[in-house]
Parts: structure tokens; C-alpha cells; sequence
């Protein structure tokens, strides 16, 4: 009989012989798993399984992993060589095949994998649908905040995955609301926020990403009591740290903006320093630099704007003209260098309504179409006006029909993800003509030839209205800012916050 140490090494050459193979096209990408939080459920607390999944370009299906929470680096699946390589983490209380309950998730950014180099992937692992504190990467117990306070500021997720933030005002217990004109850009890789350029103090302005990876901001307002506007627009290049200064041909504030995929940006609505709304549409094309013309006025303000997925096709949606909340779905178009209406006959919204959001809903692959949600639907809580849960699909130029019923809400940030889904987060509520901020927070879901669903997620600390929020690369959300005055106090939000949504599959 051969000694039992041959058997046993016989028995592992048969064995490799007949695994699959790594192979020399496949290496085992090197894991950094950033599993701490800063402040509330540890993300693995009573978790006893993990399961490591990669997916990509040329993977029919993903390569998966189960280990224990004790994992070790053998425990990453081995993948080949190829671009968009993206590797999951998803914790479990409970052996994943055997009904185990997945509480947290980890998302790497795409990675590319070189054949003999093992890439190097850091992610952080957060607990599902819980909203907490930025943390930093190189010390994950300790909370990462913002350098201001800010409201009615803006936030733009850069090409990089890093996101601009700009602008805004101090919500203060005395009522003021001192002006900024600071920047910050935060950088989810590690968790920090850096200074950014001067723009010139502006609240309640636009900001749209370029095509050629610029921002362009224009309008807000300059001060409060009495409201000044900033009459300049800014182009700022984040990366070389360069700011370019223009003049629109009107200041304006509270505007809505869009750009399309040859870098038009359409600027409609808003208001003047006293309060009346701002008729003129403006144009600019970032291709040439200049402002163009565009004919005729568009008498709506507190409305919203979308560009379709053809990436041409302006559509306005909501809003109010000089006789109150205006029905008509507007769509444009740029001929050249002039703007041109696309419908004379426009389809109408079911509700009318005033200072609703708009974000995308629908991947690539599932014909993706803005979804409009919320919103008053009168001019003023004052006037008896109601905060509407109502939203609608705009299908196209000629087709609007109904979304699924949301919390009654006016003014909340919503995101589009890059999974196709849509969430919205707080906004403003109304009772007995008052209004104030609420914590809501709600996940929408594309269905082929179904109606989308909606599942409500856990309430943000903190009711918000007049902040932002921002996808990042690994599918969480970034929520910046905001007012609190659901107490009758104004209260600013001062921390950022992070939620990681649940996966959709």
C-alpha cells in the first residue's frame, strides 16, 4: 500500500486536476473591507456569513464566494482578466443559502483586472436602508463632516465619483440666512470632505455637469432680507481647480436647468429680486462658451426640467404661469444654436403642481423615463395648497400616464441610481396652511410593463427640506445639509449622511 502522504498528494493533483482553474488568465483581486461605522449598527453586528460576489463584462454569470464572517483573502473569487470588473460584499445573519438575512452591503468602483495583476479594492461595508454619518477611510470609527452648513445649496456627482458641492445659506435660530459663496468636494474613496473653489455667494442656483466633466452654476440668490441676486454664472473645472466667470443676460433664482448630451444647458423659470417670476429662457452652449438666444418667453416658474433619453429633448413639467399651477408638459429642442418648441399640442400633467422633482427612472436596457413626483398643487400652503402624492411617467412629448402614489410631499431631492431605481428623501409637508420638513424616504422601482413599486425605507434622522442628495459610485447615497423646522425651530442639518439602499436583485 502506498504510503498515505503519496495518496494524499496524488489525491490533490487529481483534485486541482479537475477544479476549475484559476488559470494564468485569472487573479484574485487583493480586499481592503472597510467593515467599521462611526455611529449607529456596526455593519457586522451578529453577522456570520459573507458572500463575495464579482460581476462584469464577458461574466454570464457572477462569480460568487460563500465564507464565514471570518473570511481570508482565498475566500475573494478569482476572476479573469477584463474591464468593469465590480465586486460585492453582502452580509448575512444566517447562512445565505439556508434563509440568511442580508443586513449589510459592500460595493467595490469599477475595476479593470490585468492578467498576472492583482487589483487592489477598498470598499466600505455599510448596514442596508440606515442612515449614518460619513466615516473616514483611514480611521472608519471616526465621523468625516462637512466644512459648512448649508441649505439650498447644490451637490453634482463629478465623473470621478466624487461629488461638488456649492454654495447655499447658514439656516440660523434667528431666522437669518447668511449667504456662501465656499465649495467643498467630497470624496467617497476615503471619506473626506476637501475645500473647493470660491464661486461667489449664491443659495437657491443651479449647477449641471457638462459633458467635458465641468459644472456650470448660475443664479441664486446673493443675499436674503433683502433678497440680492448674483449676477454672474461660474464654470468651474474641478479637477485643474480652474473657475471661469460669465454674465447671463438676467439674474434670476430658483430656476430650473437641464443639459443635454451636446452641452446645452436650458435655463427656465425662476425669480426676480422681488419675487415676480423670471419669463426669459436662456441657453448656454458650453462648445463654443457663449450664451445663445432663445426666442420668446416661457412664463412658468417653480417647474421642473428633464432631458429625455435621446439626450435632445427638453421636457418642462410642472410649475406655475401667471394664472396658477399649469398643466401643459412643454418639450424644446435645439435646431443649431436656437431653441425650438417640439409640441403645439402638449400632453397635461393629471395634477397641476408647484415645486415638484424629477429624476430618472429605468437603467439603459429598460427604456428609462423621467418621473415627476410631488409637489403643491397650488401656488402657496397659504392659499390652501396641499402637498401632492401623486407622480407621473412623461413617456415622451406626447404621452404622460400615472406613477405609483407617494408620501404627500413638496420639494424633495430625489436621485436617480445607477440600478435604474429612483429614491426620494425628504421635502415639505402641509397642514392647516403650514408647511414643514419631513424624514420620508422612499424607493422606487422600474417593472417591464408593470406599474413601478415603491418601498418605504427607514426615516432619515432628521426631517429635511432644501438639501441634497447624491448617488455614489458604490450605489449608496449621499445626503447633505438641509432645514429642519418640523418643530416650529429652525434647525440646521449639519452631518452628512450615507445610506446604502438594499441591492435590487
Amino acid at each position: 500500500m502506498a504510503p498515505r502522504f503519496v495518496r494524499s498528494t496524488l489525491l490533490a493533483a487529481a483534485l486541482m486536476a479537475l477544479a476549475p482553474a484559476c488559470g494564468e488568465n485569472e487573479v484574485r483581486p487583493s480586499l481592503d473591507l472597510l467593515s467599521d461605522s462611526c455611529a449607529g449598527t456596526q455593519p457586522l453586528a451578529g453577522v456570520t456569513h459573507l458572500r463575495f460576489r464579482v460581476t462584469g463584462p464577458g461574466l454570464d454569470t457572477p462569480r460568487e464566494r460563500v465564507s464565514t464572517v471570518a473570511w481570508t483573502e482565498a475566500d475573494v473569487p478569482a476572476v479573469p482578466s477584463g474591464t468593469a470588473r465590480v465586486l460585492e460584499v453582502r452580509a448575512y445573519v444566517g447562512a445565505p443559502d439556508q434563509g440568511g438575512q442580508l443586513v449589510s452591503l459592500g460595493r467595490s468602483v469599477a475595476f479593470d483586472v490585468t492578467e498576472g495583476q492583482a487589483p487592489k479594492v477598498r470598499m466600505f461595508l455599510r448596514r442596508l436602508g440606515e442612515f449614518v454619518p460619513v466615516n473616514l477611510a483611514s480611521a472608519p470609527r471616526t465621523c468625516s463632516l462637512p466644512a459648512a452648513t448649508r441649505a439650498a445649496h447644490t451637490a453634482t456627482t463629478l465623473q470621478d465619483g466624487r461629488v461638488f458641492i456649492t454654495g447655499g445659506y447658514e439656516p440660523r435660530a434667528d431666522g437669518t440666512r447668511p449667504v456662501t459663496g465656499t465649495t467643498e468636494v467630497f470624496n467617497p474613496a476615503d471619506g473626506t470632505f476637501s475645500p473647493g473653489p470660491d464661486v461667489g455667494a449664491r443659495a437657491f442656483h443651479t449647477a449641471s455637469l457638462l459633458p467635458d466633466g465641468r459644472v456650470f452654476l448660475a443664479g441664486g440668490a446673493q443675499t436674503f432680507a433683502p433678497v440680492t441676486l448674483q449676477p454672474t454664472a461660474r464654470l468651474v473645472d474641478v479637477v485643474a481647480g480652474a473657475v471661469g466667470e460669465l454674465t447671463p443676460k438676467v439674474a434670476r433664482y430658483q430656476q430650473a436647468a437641464a443639459v443635454d448630451a451636446a452641452g446645452h444647458v436650458l435655463l427656465v423659470g425662476g425669480h426676480a429680486a422681488d419675487g415676480s417670476g423670471v419669463f426669459m429662457a436662456e441657453a448656454f452652449d458650453s462648445a463654443s462658451g457663449r450664451f445663445v438666444d432663445v426666442a420668446g418667453d416661457i412664463p412658468r416658474v417653480d417647474t421642473t426640467l428633464t432631458v429625455m433619453e435621446d439626450g435632445k429633448t427638453f421636457l418642462m413639467a410642472g410649475g406655475a404661469d401667471s394664472m396658477g399651477p399649469a398643466a401643459d408638459v412643454l418639450s424644446f429642442g435645439f435646431n443649431g444654436t436656437s431653441l425650438e418648441r417640439l409640441m403645439n399640442v402638449p400632453p397635461r400633467l393629471r395634477v397641476p403642481r408647484v415645486g415638484a422633482a424629477v429624476a430618472v427612472l429605468g437603467r439603459p436596457d429598460e427604456s428609462p423615463r423621467p418621473l415627476l413626483m410631488g409637489g403643491f398643487d397650488g401656488v402657496a400652503p397659504t392659499q390652501d395648497a396641499r402637498a401632492v402624492g401623486a407622480s407621473e411617467v412623461l413617456e415622451d412629448v406626447m404621452t404622460v400616464h400615472d406613477g405609483p402614489t407617494l408620501m404627500p410631499r413638496s420639494n424633495p431631492c430625489a436621485v436617480s441610481l445607477k440600478d435604474g431605481r429612483v429614491m426620494v428623501l425628504g421635502g415639505r409637508g402641509t397642514s392647516s396652511g403650514t408647511t414643514y420638513a419631513q424624514p420620508w424616504v422612499e424607493l422606487i422601482t422600474p417593472h417591464a410593463g408593470a406599474q413601478p413599486t415603491v418601498l418605504g425605507l427607514t426615516l432619515m434622522p432628521q426631517p429635511r427640506v432644501w438639501h441634497t442628495c447624491s448617488a455614489l459610485p458604490d450605489g449608496s447615497v449621499l445626503v447633505v445639509g438641509g432645514v429642519d423646522d418640523s418643530t416650529g425651530e429652525i434647525r440646521a442639518n449639519s452631518e452628512a449622511l450615507v445610506v446604502m439602499p438594499p441591492p435590487r436583485d
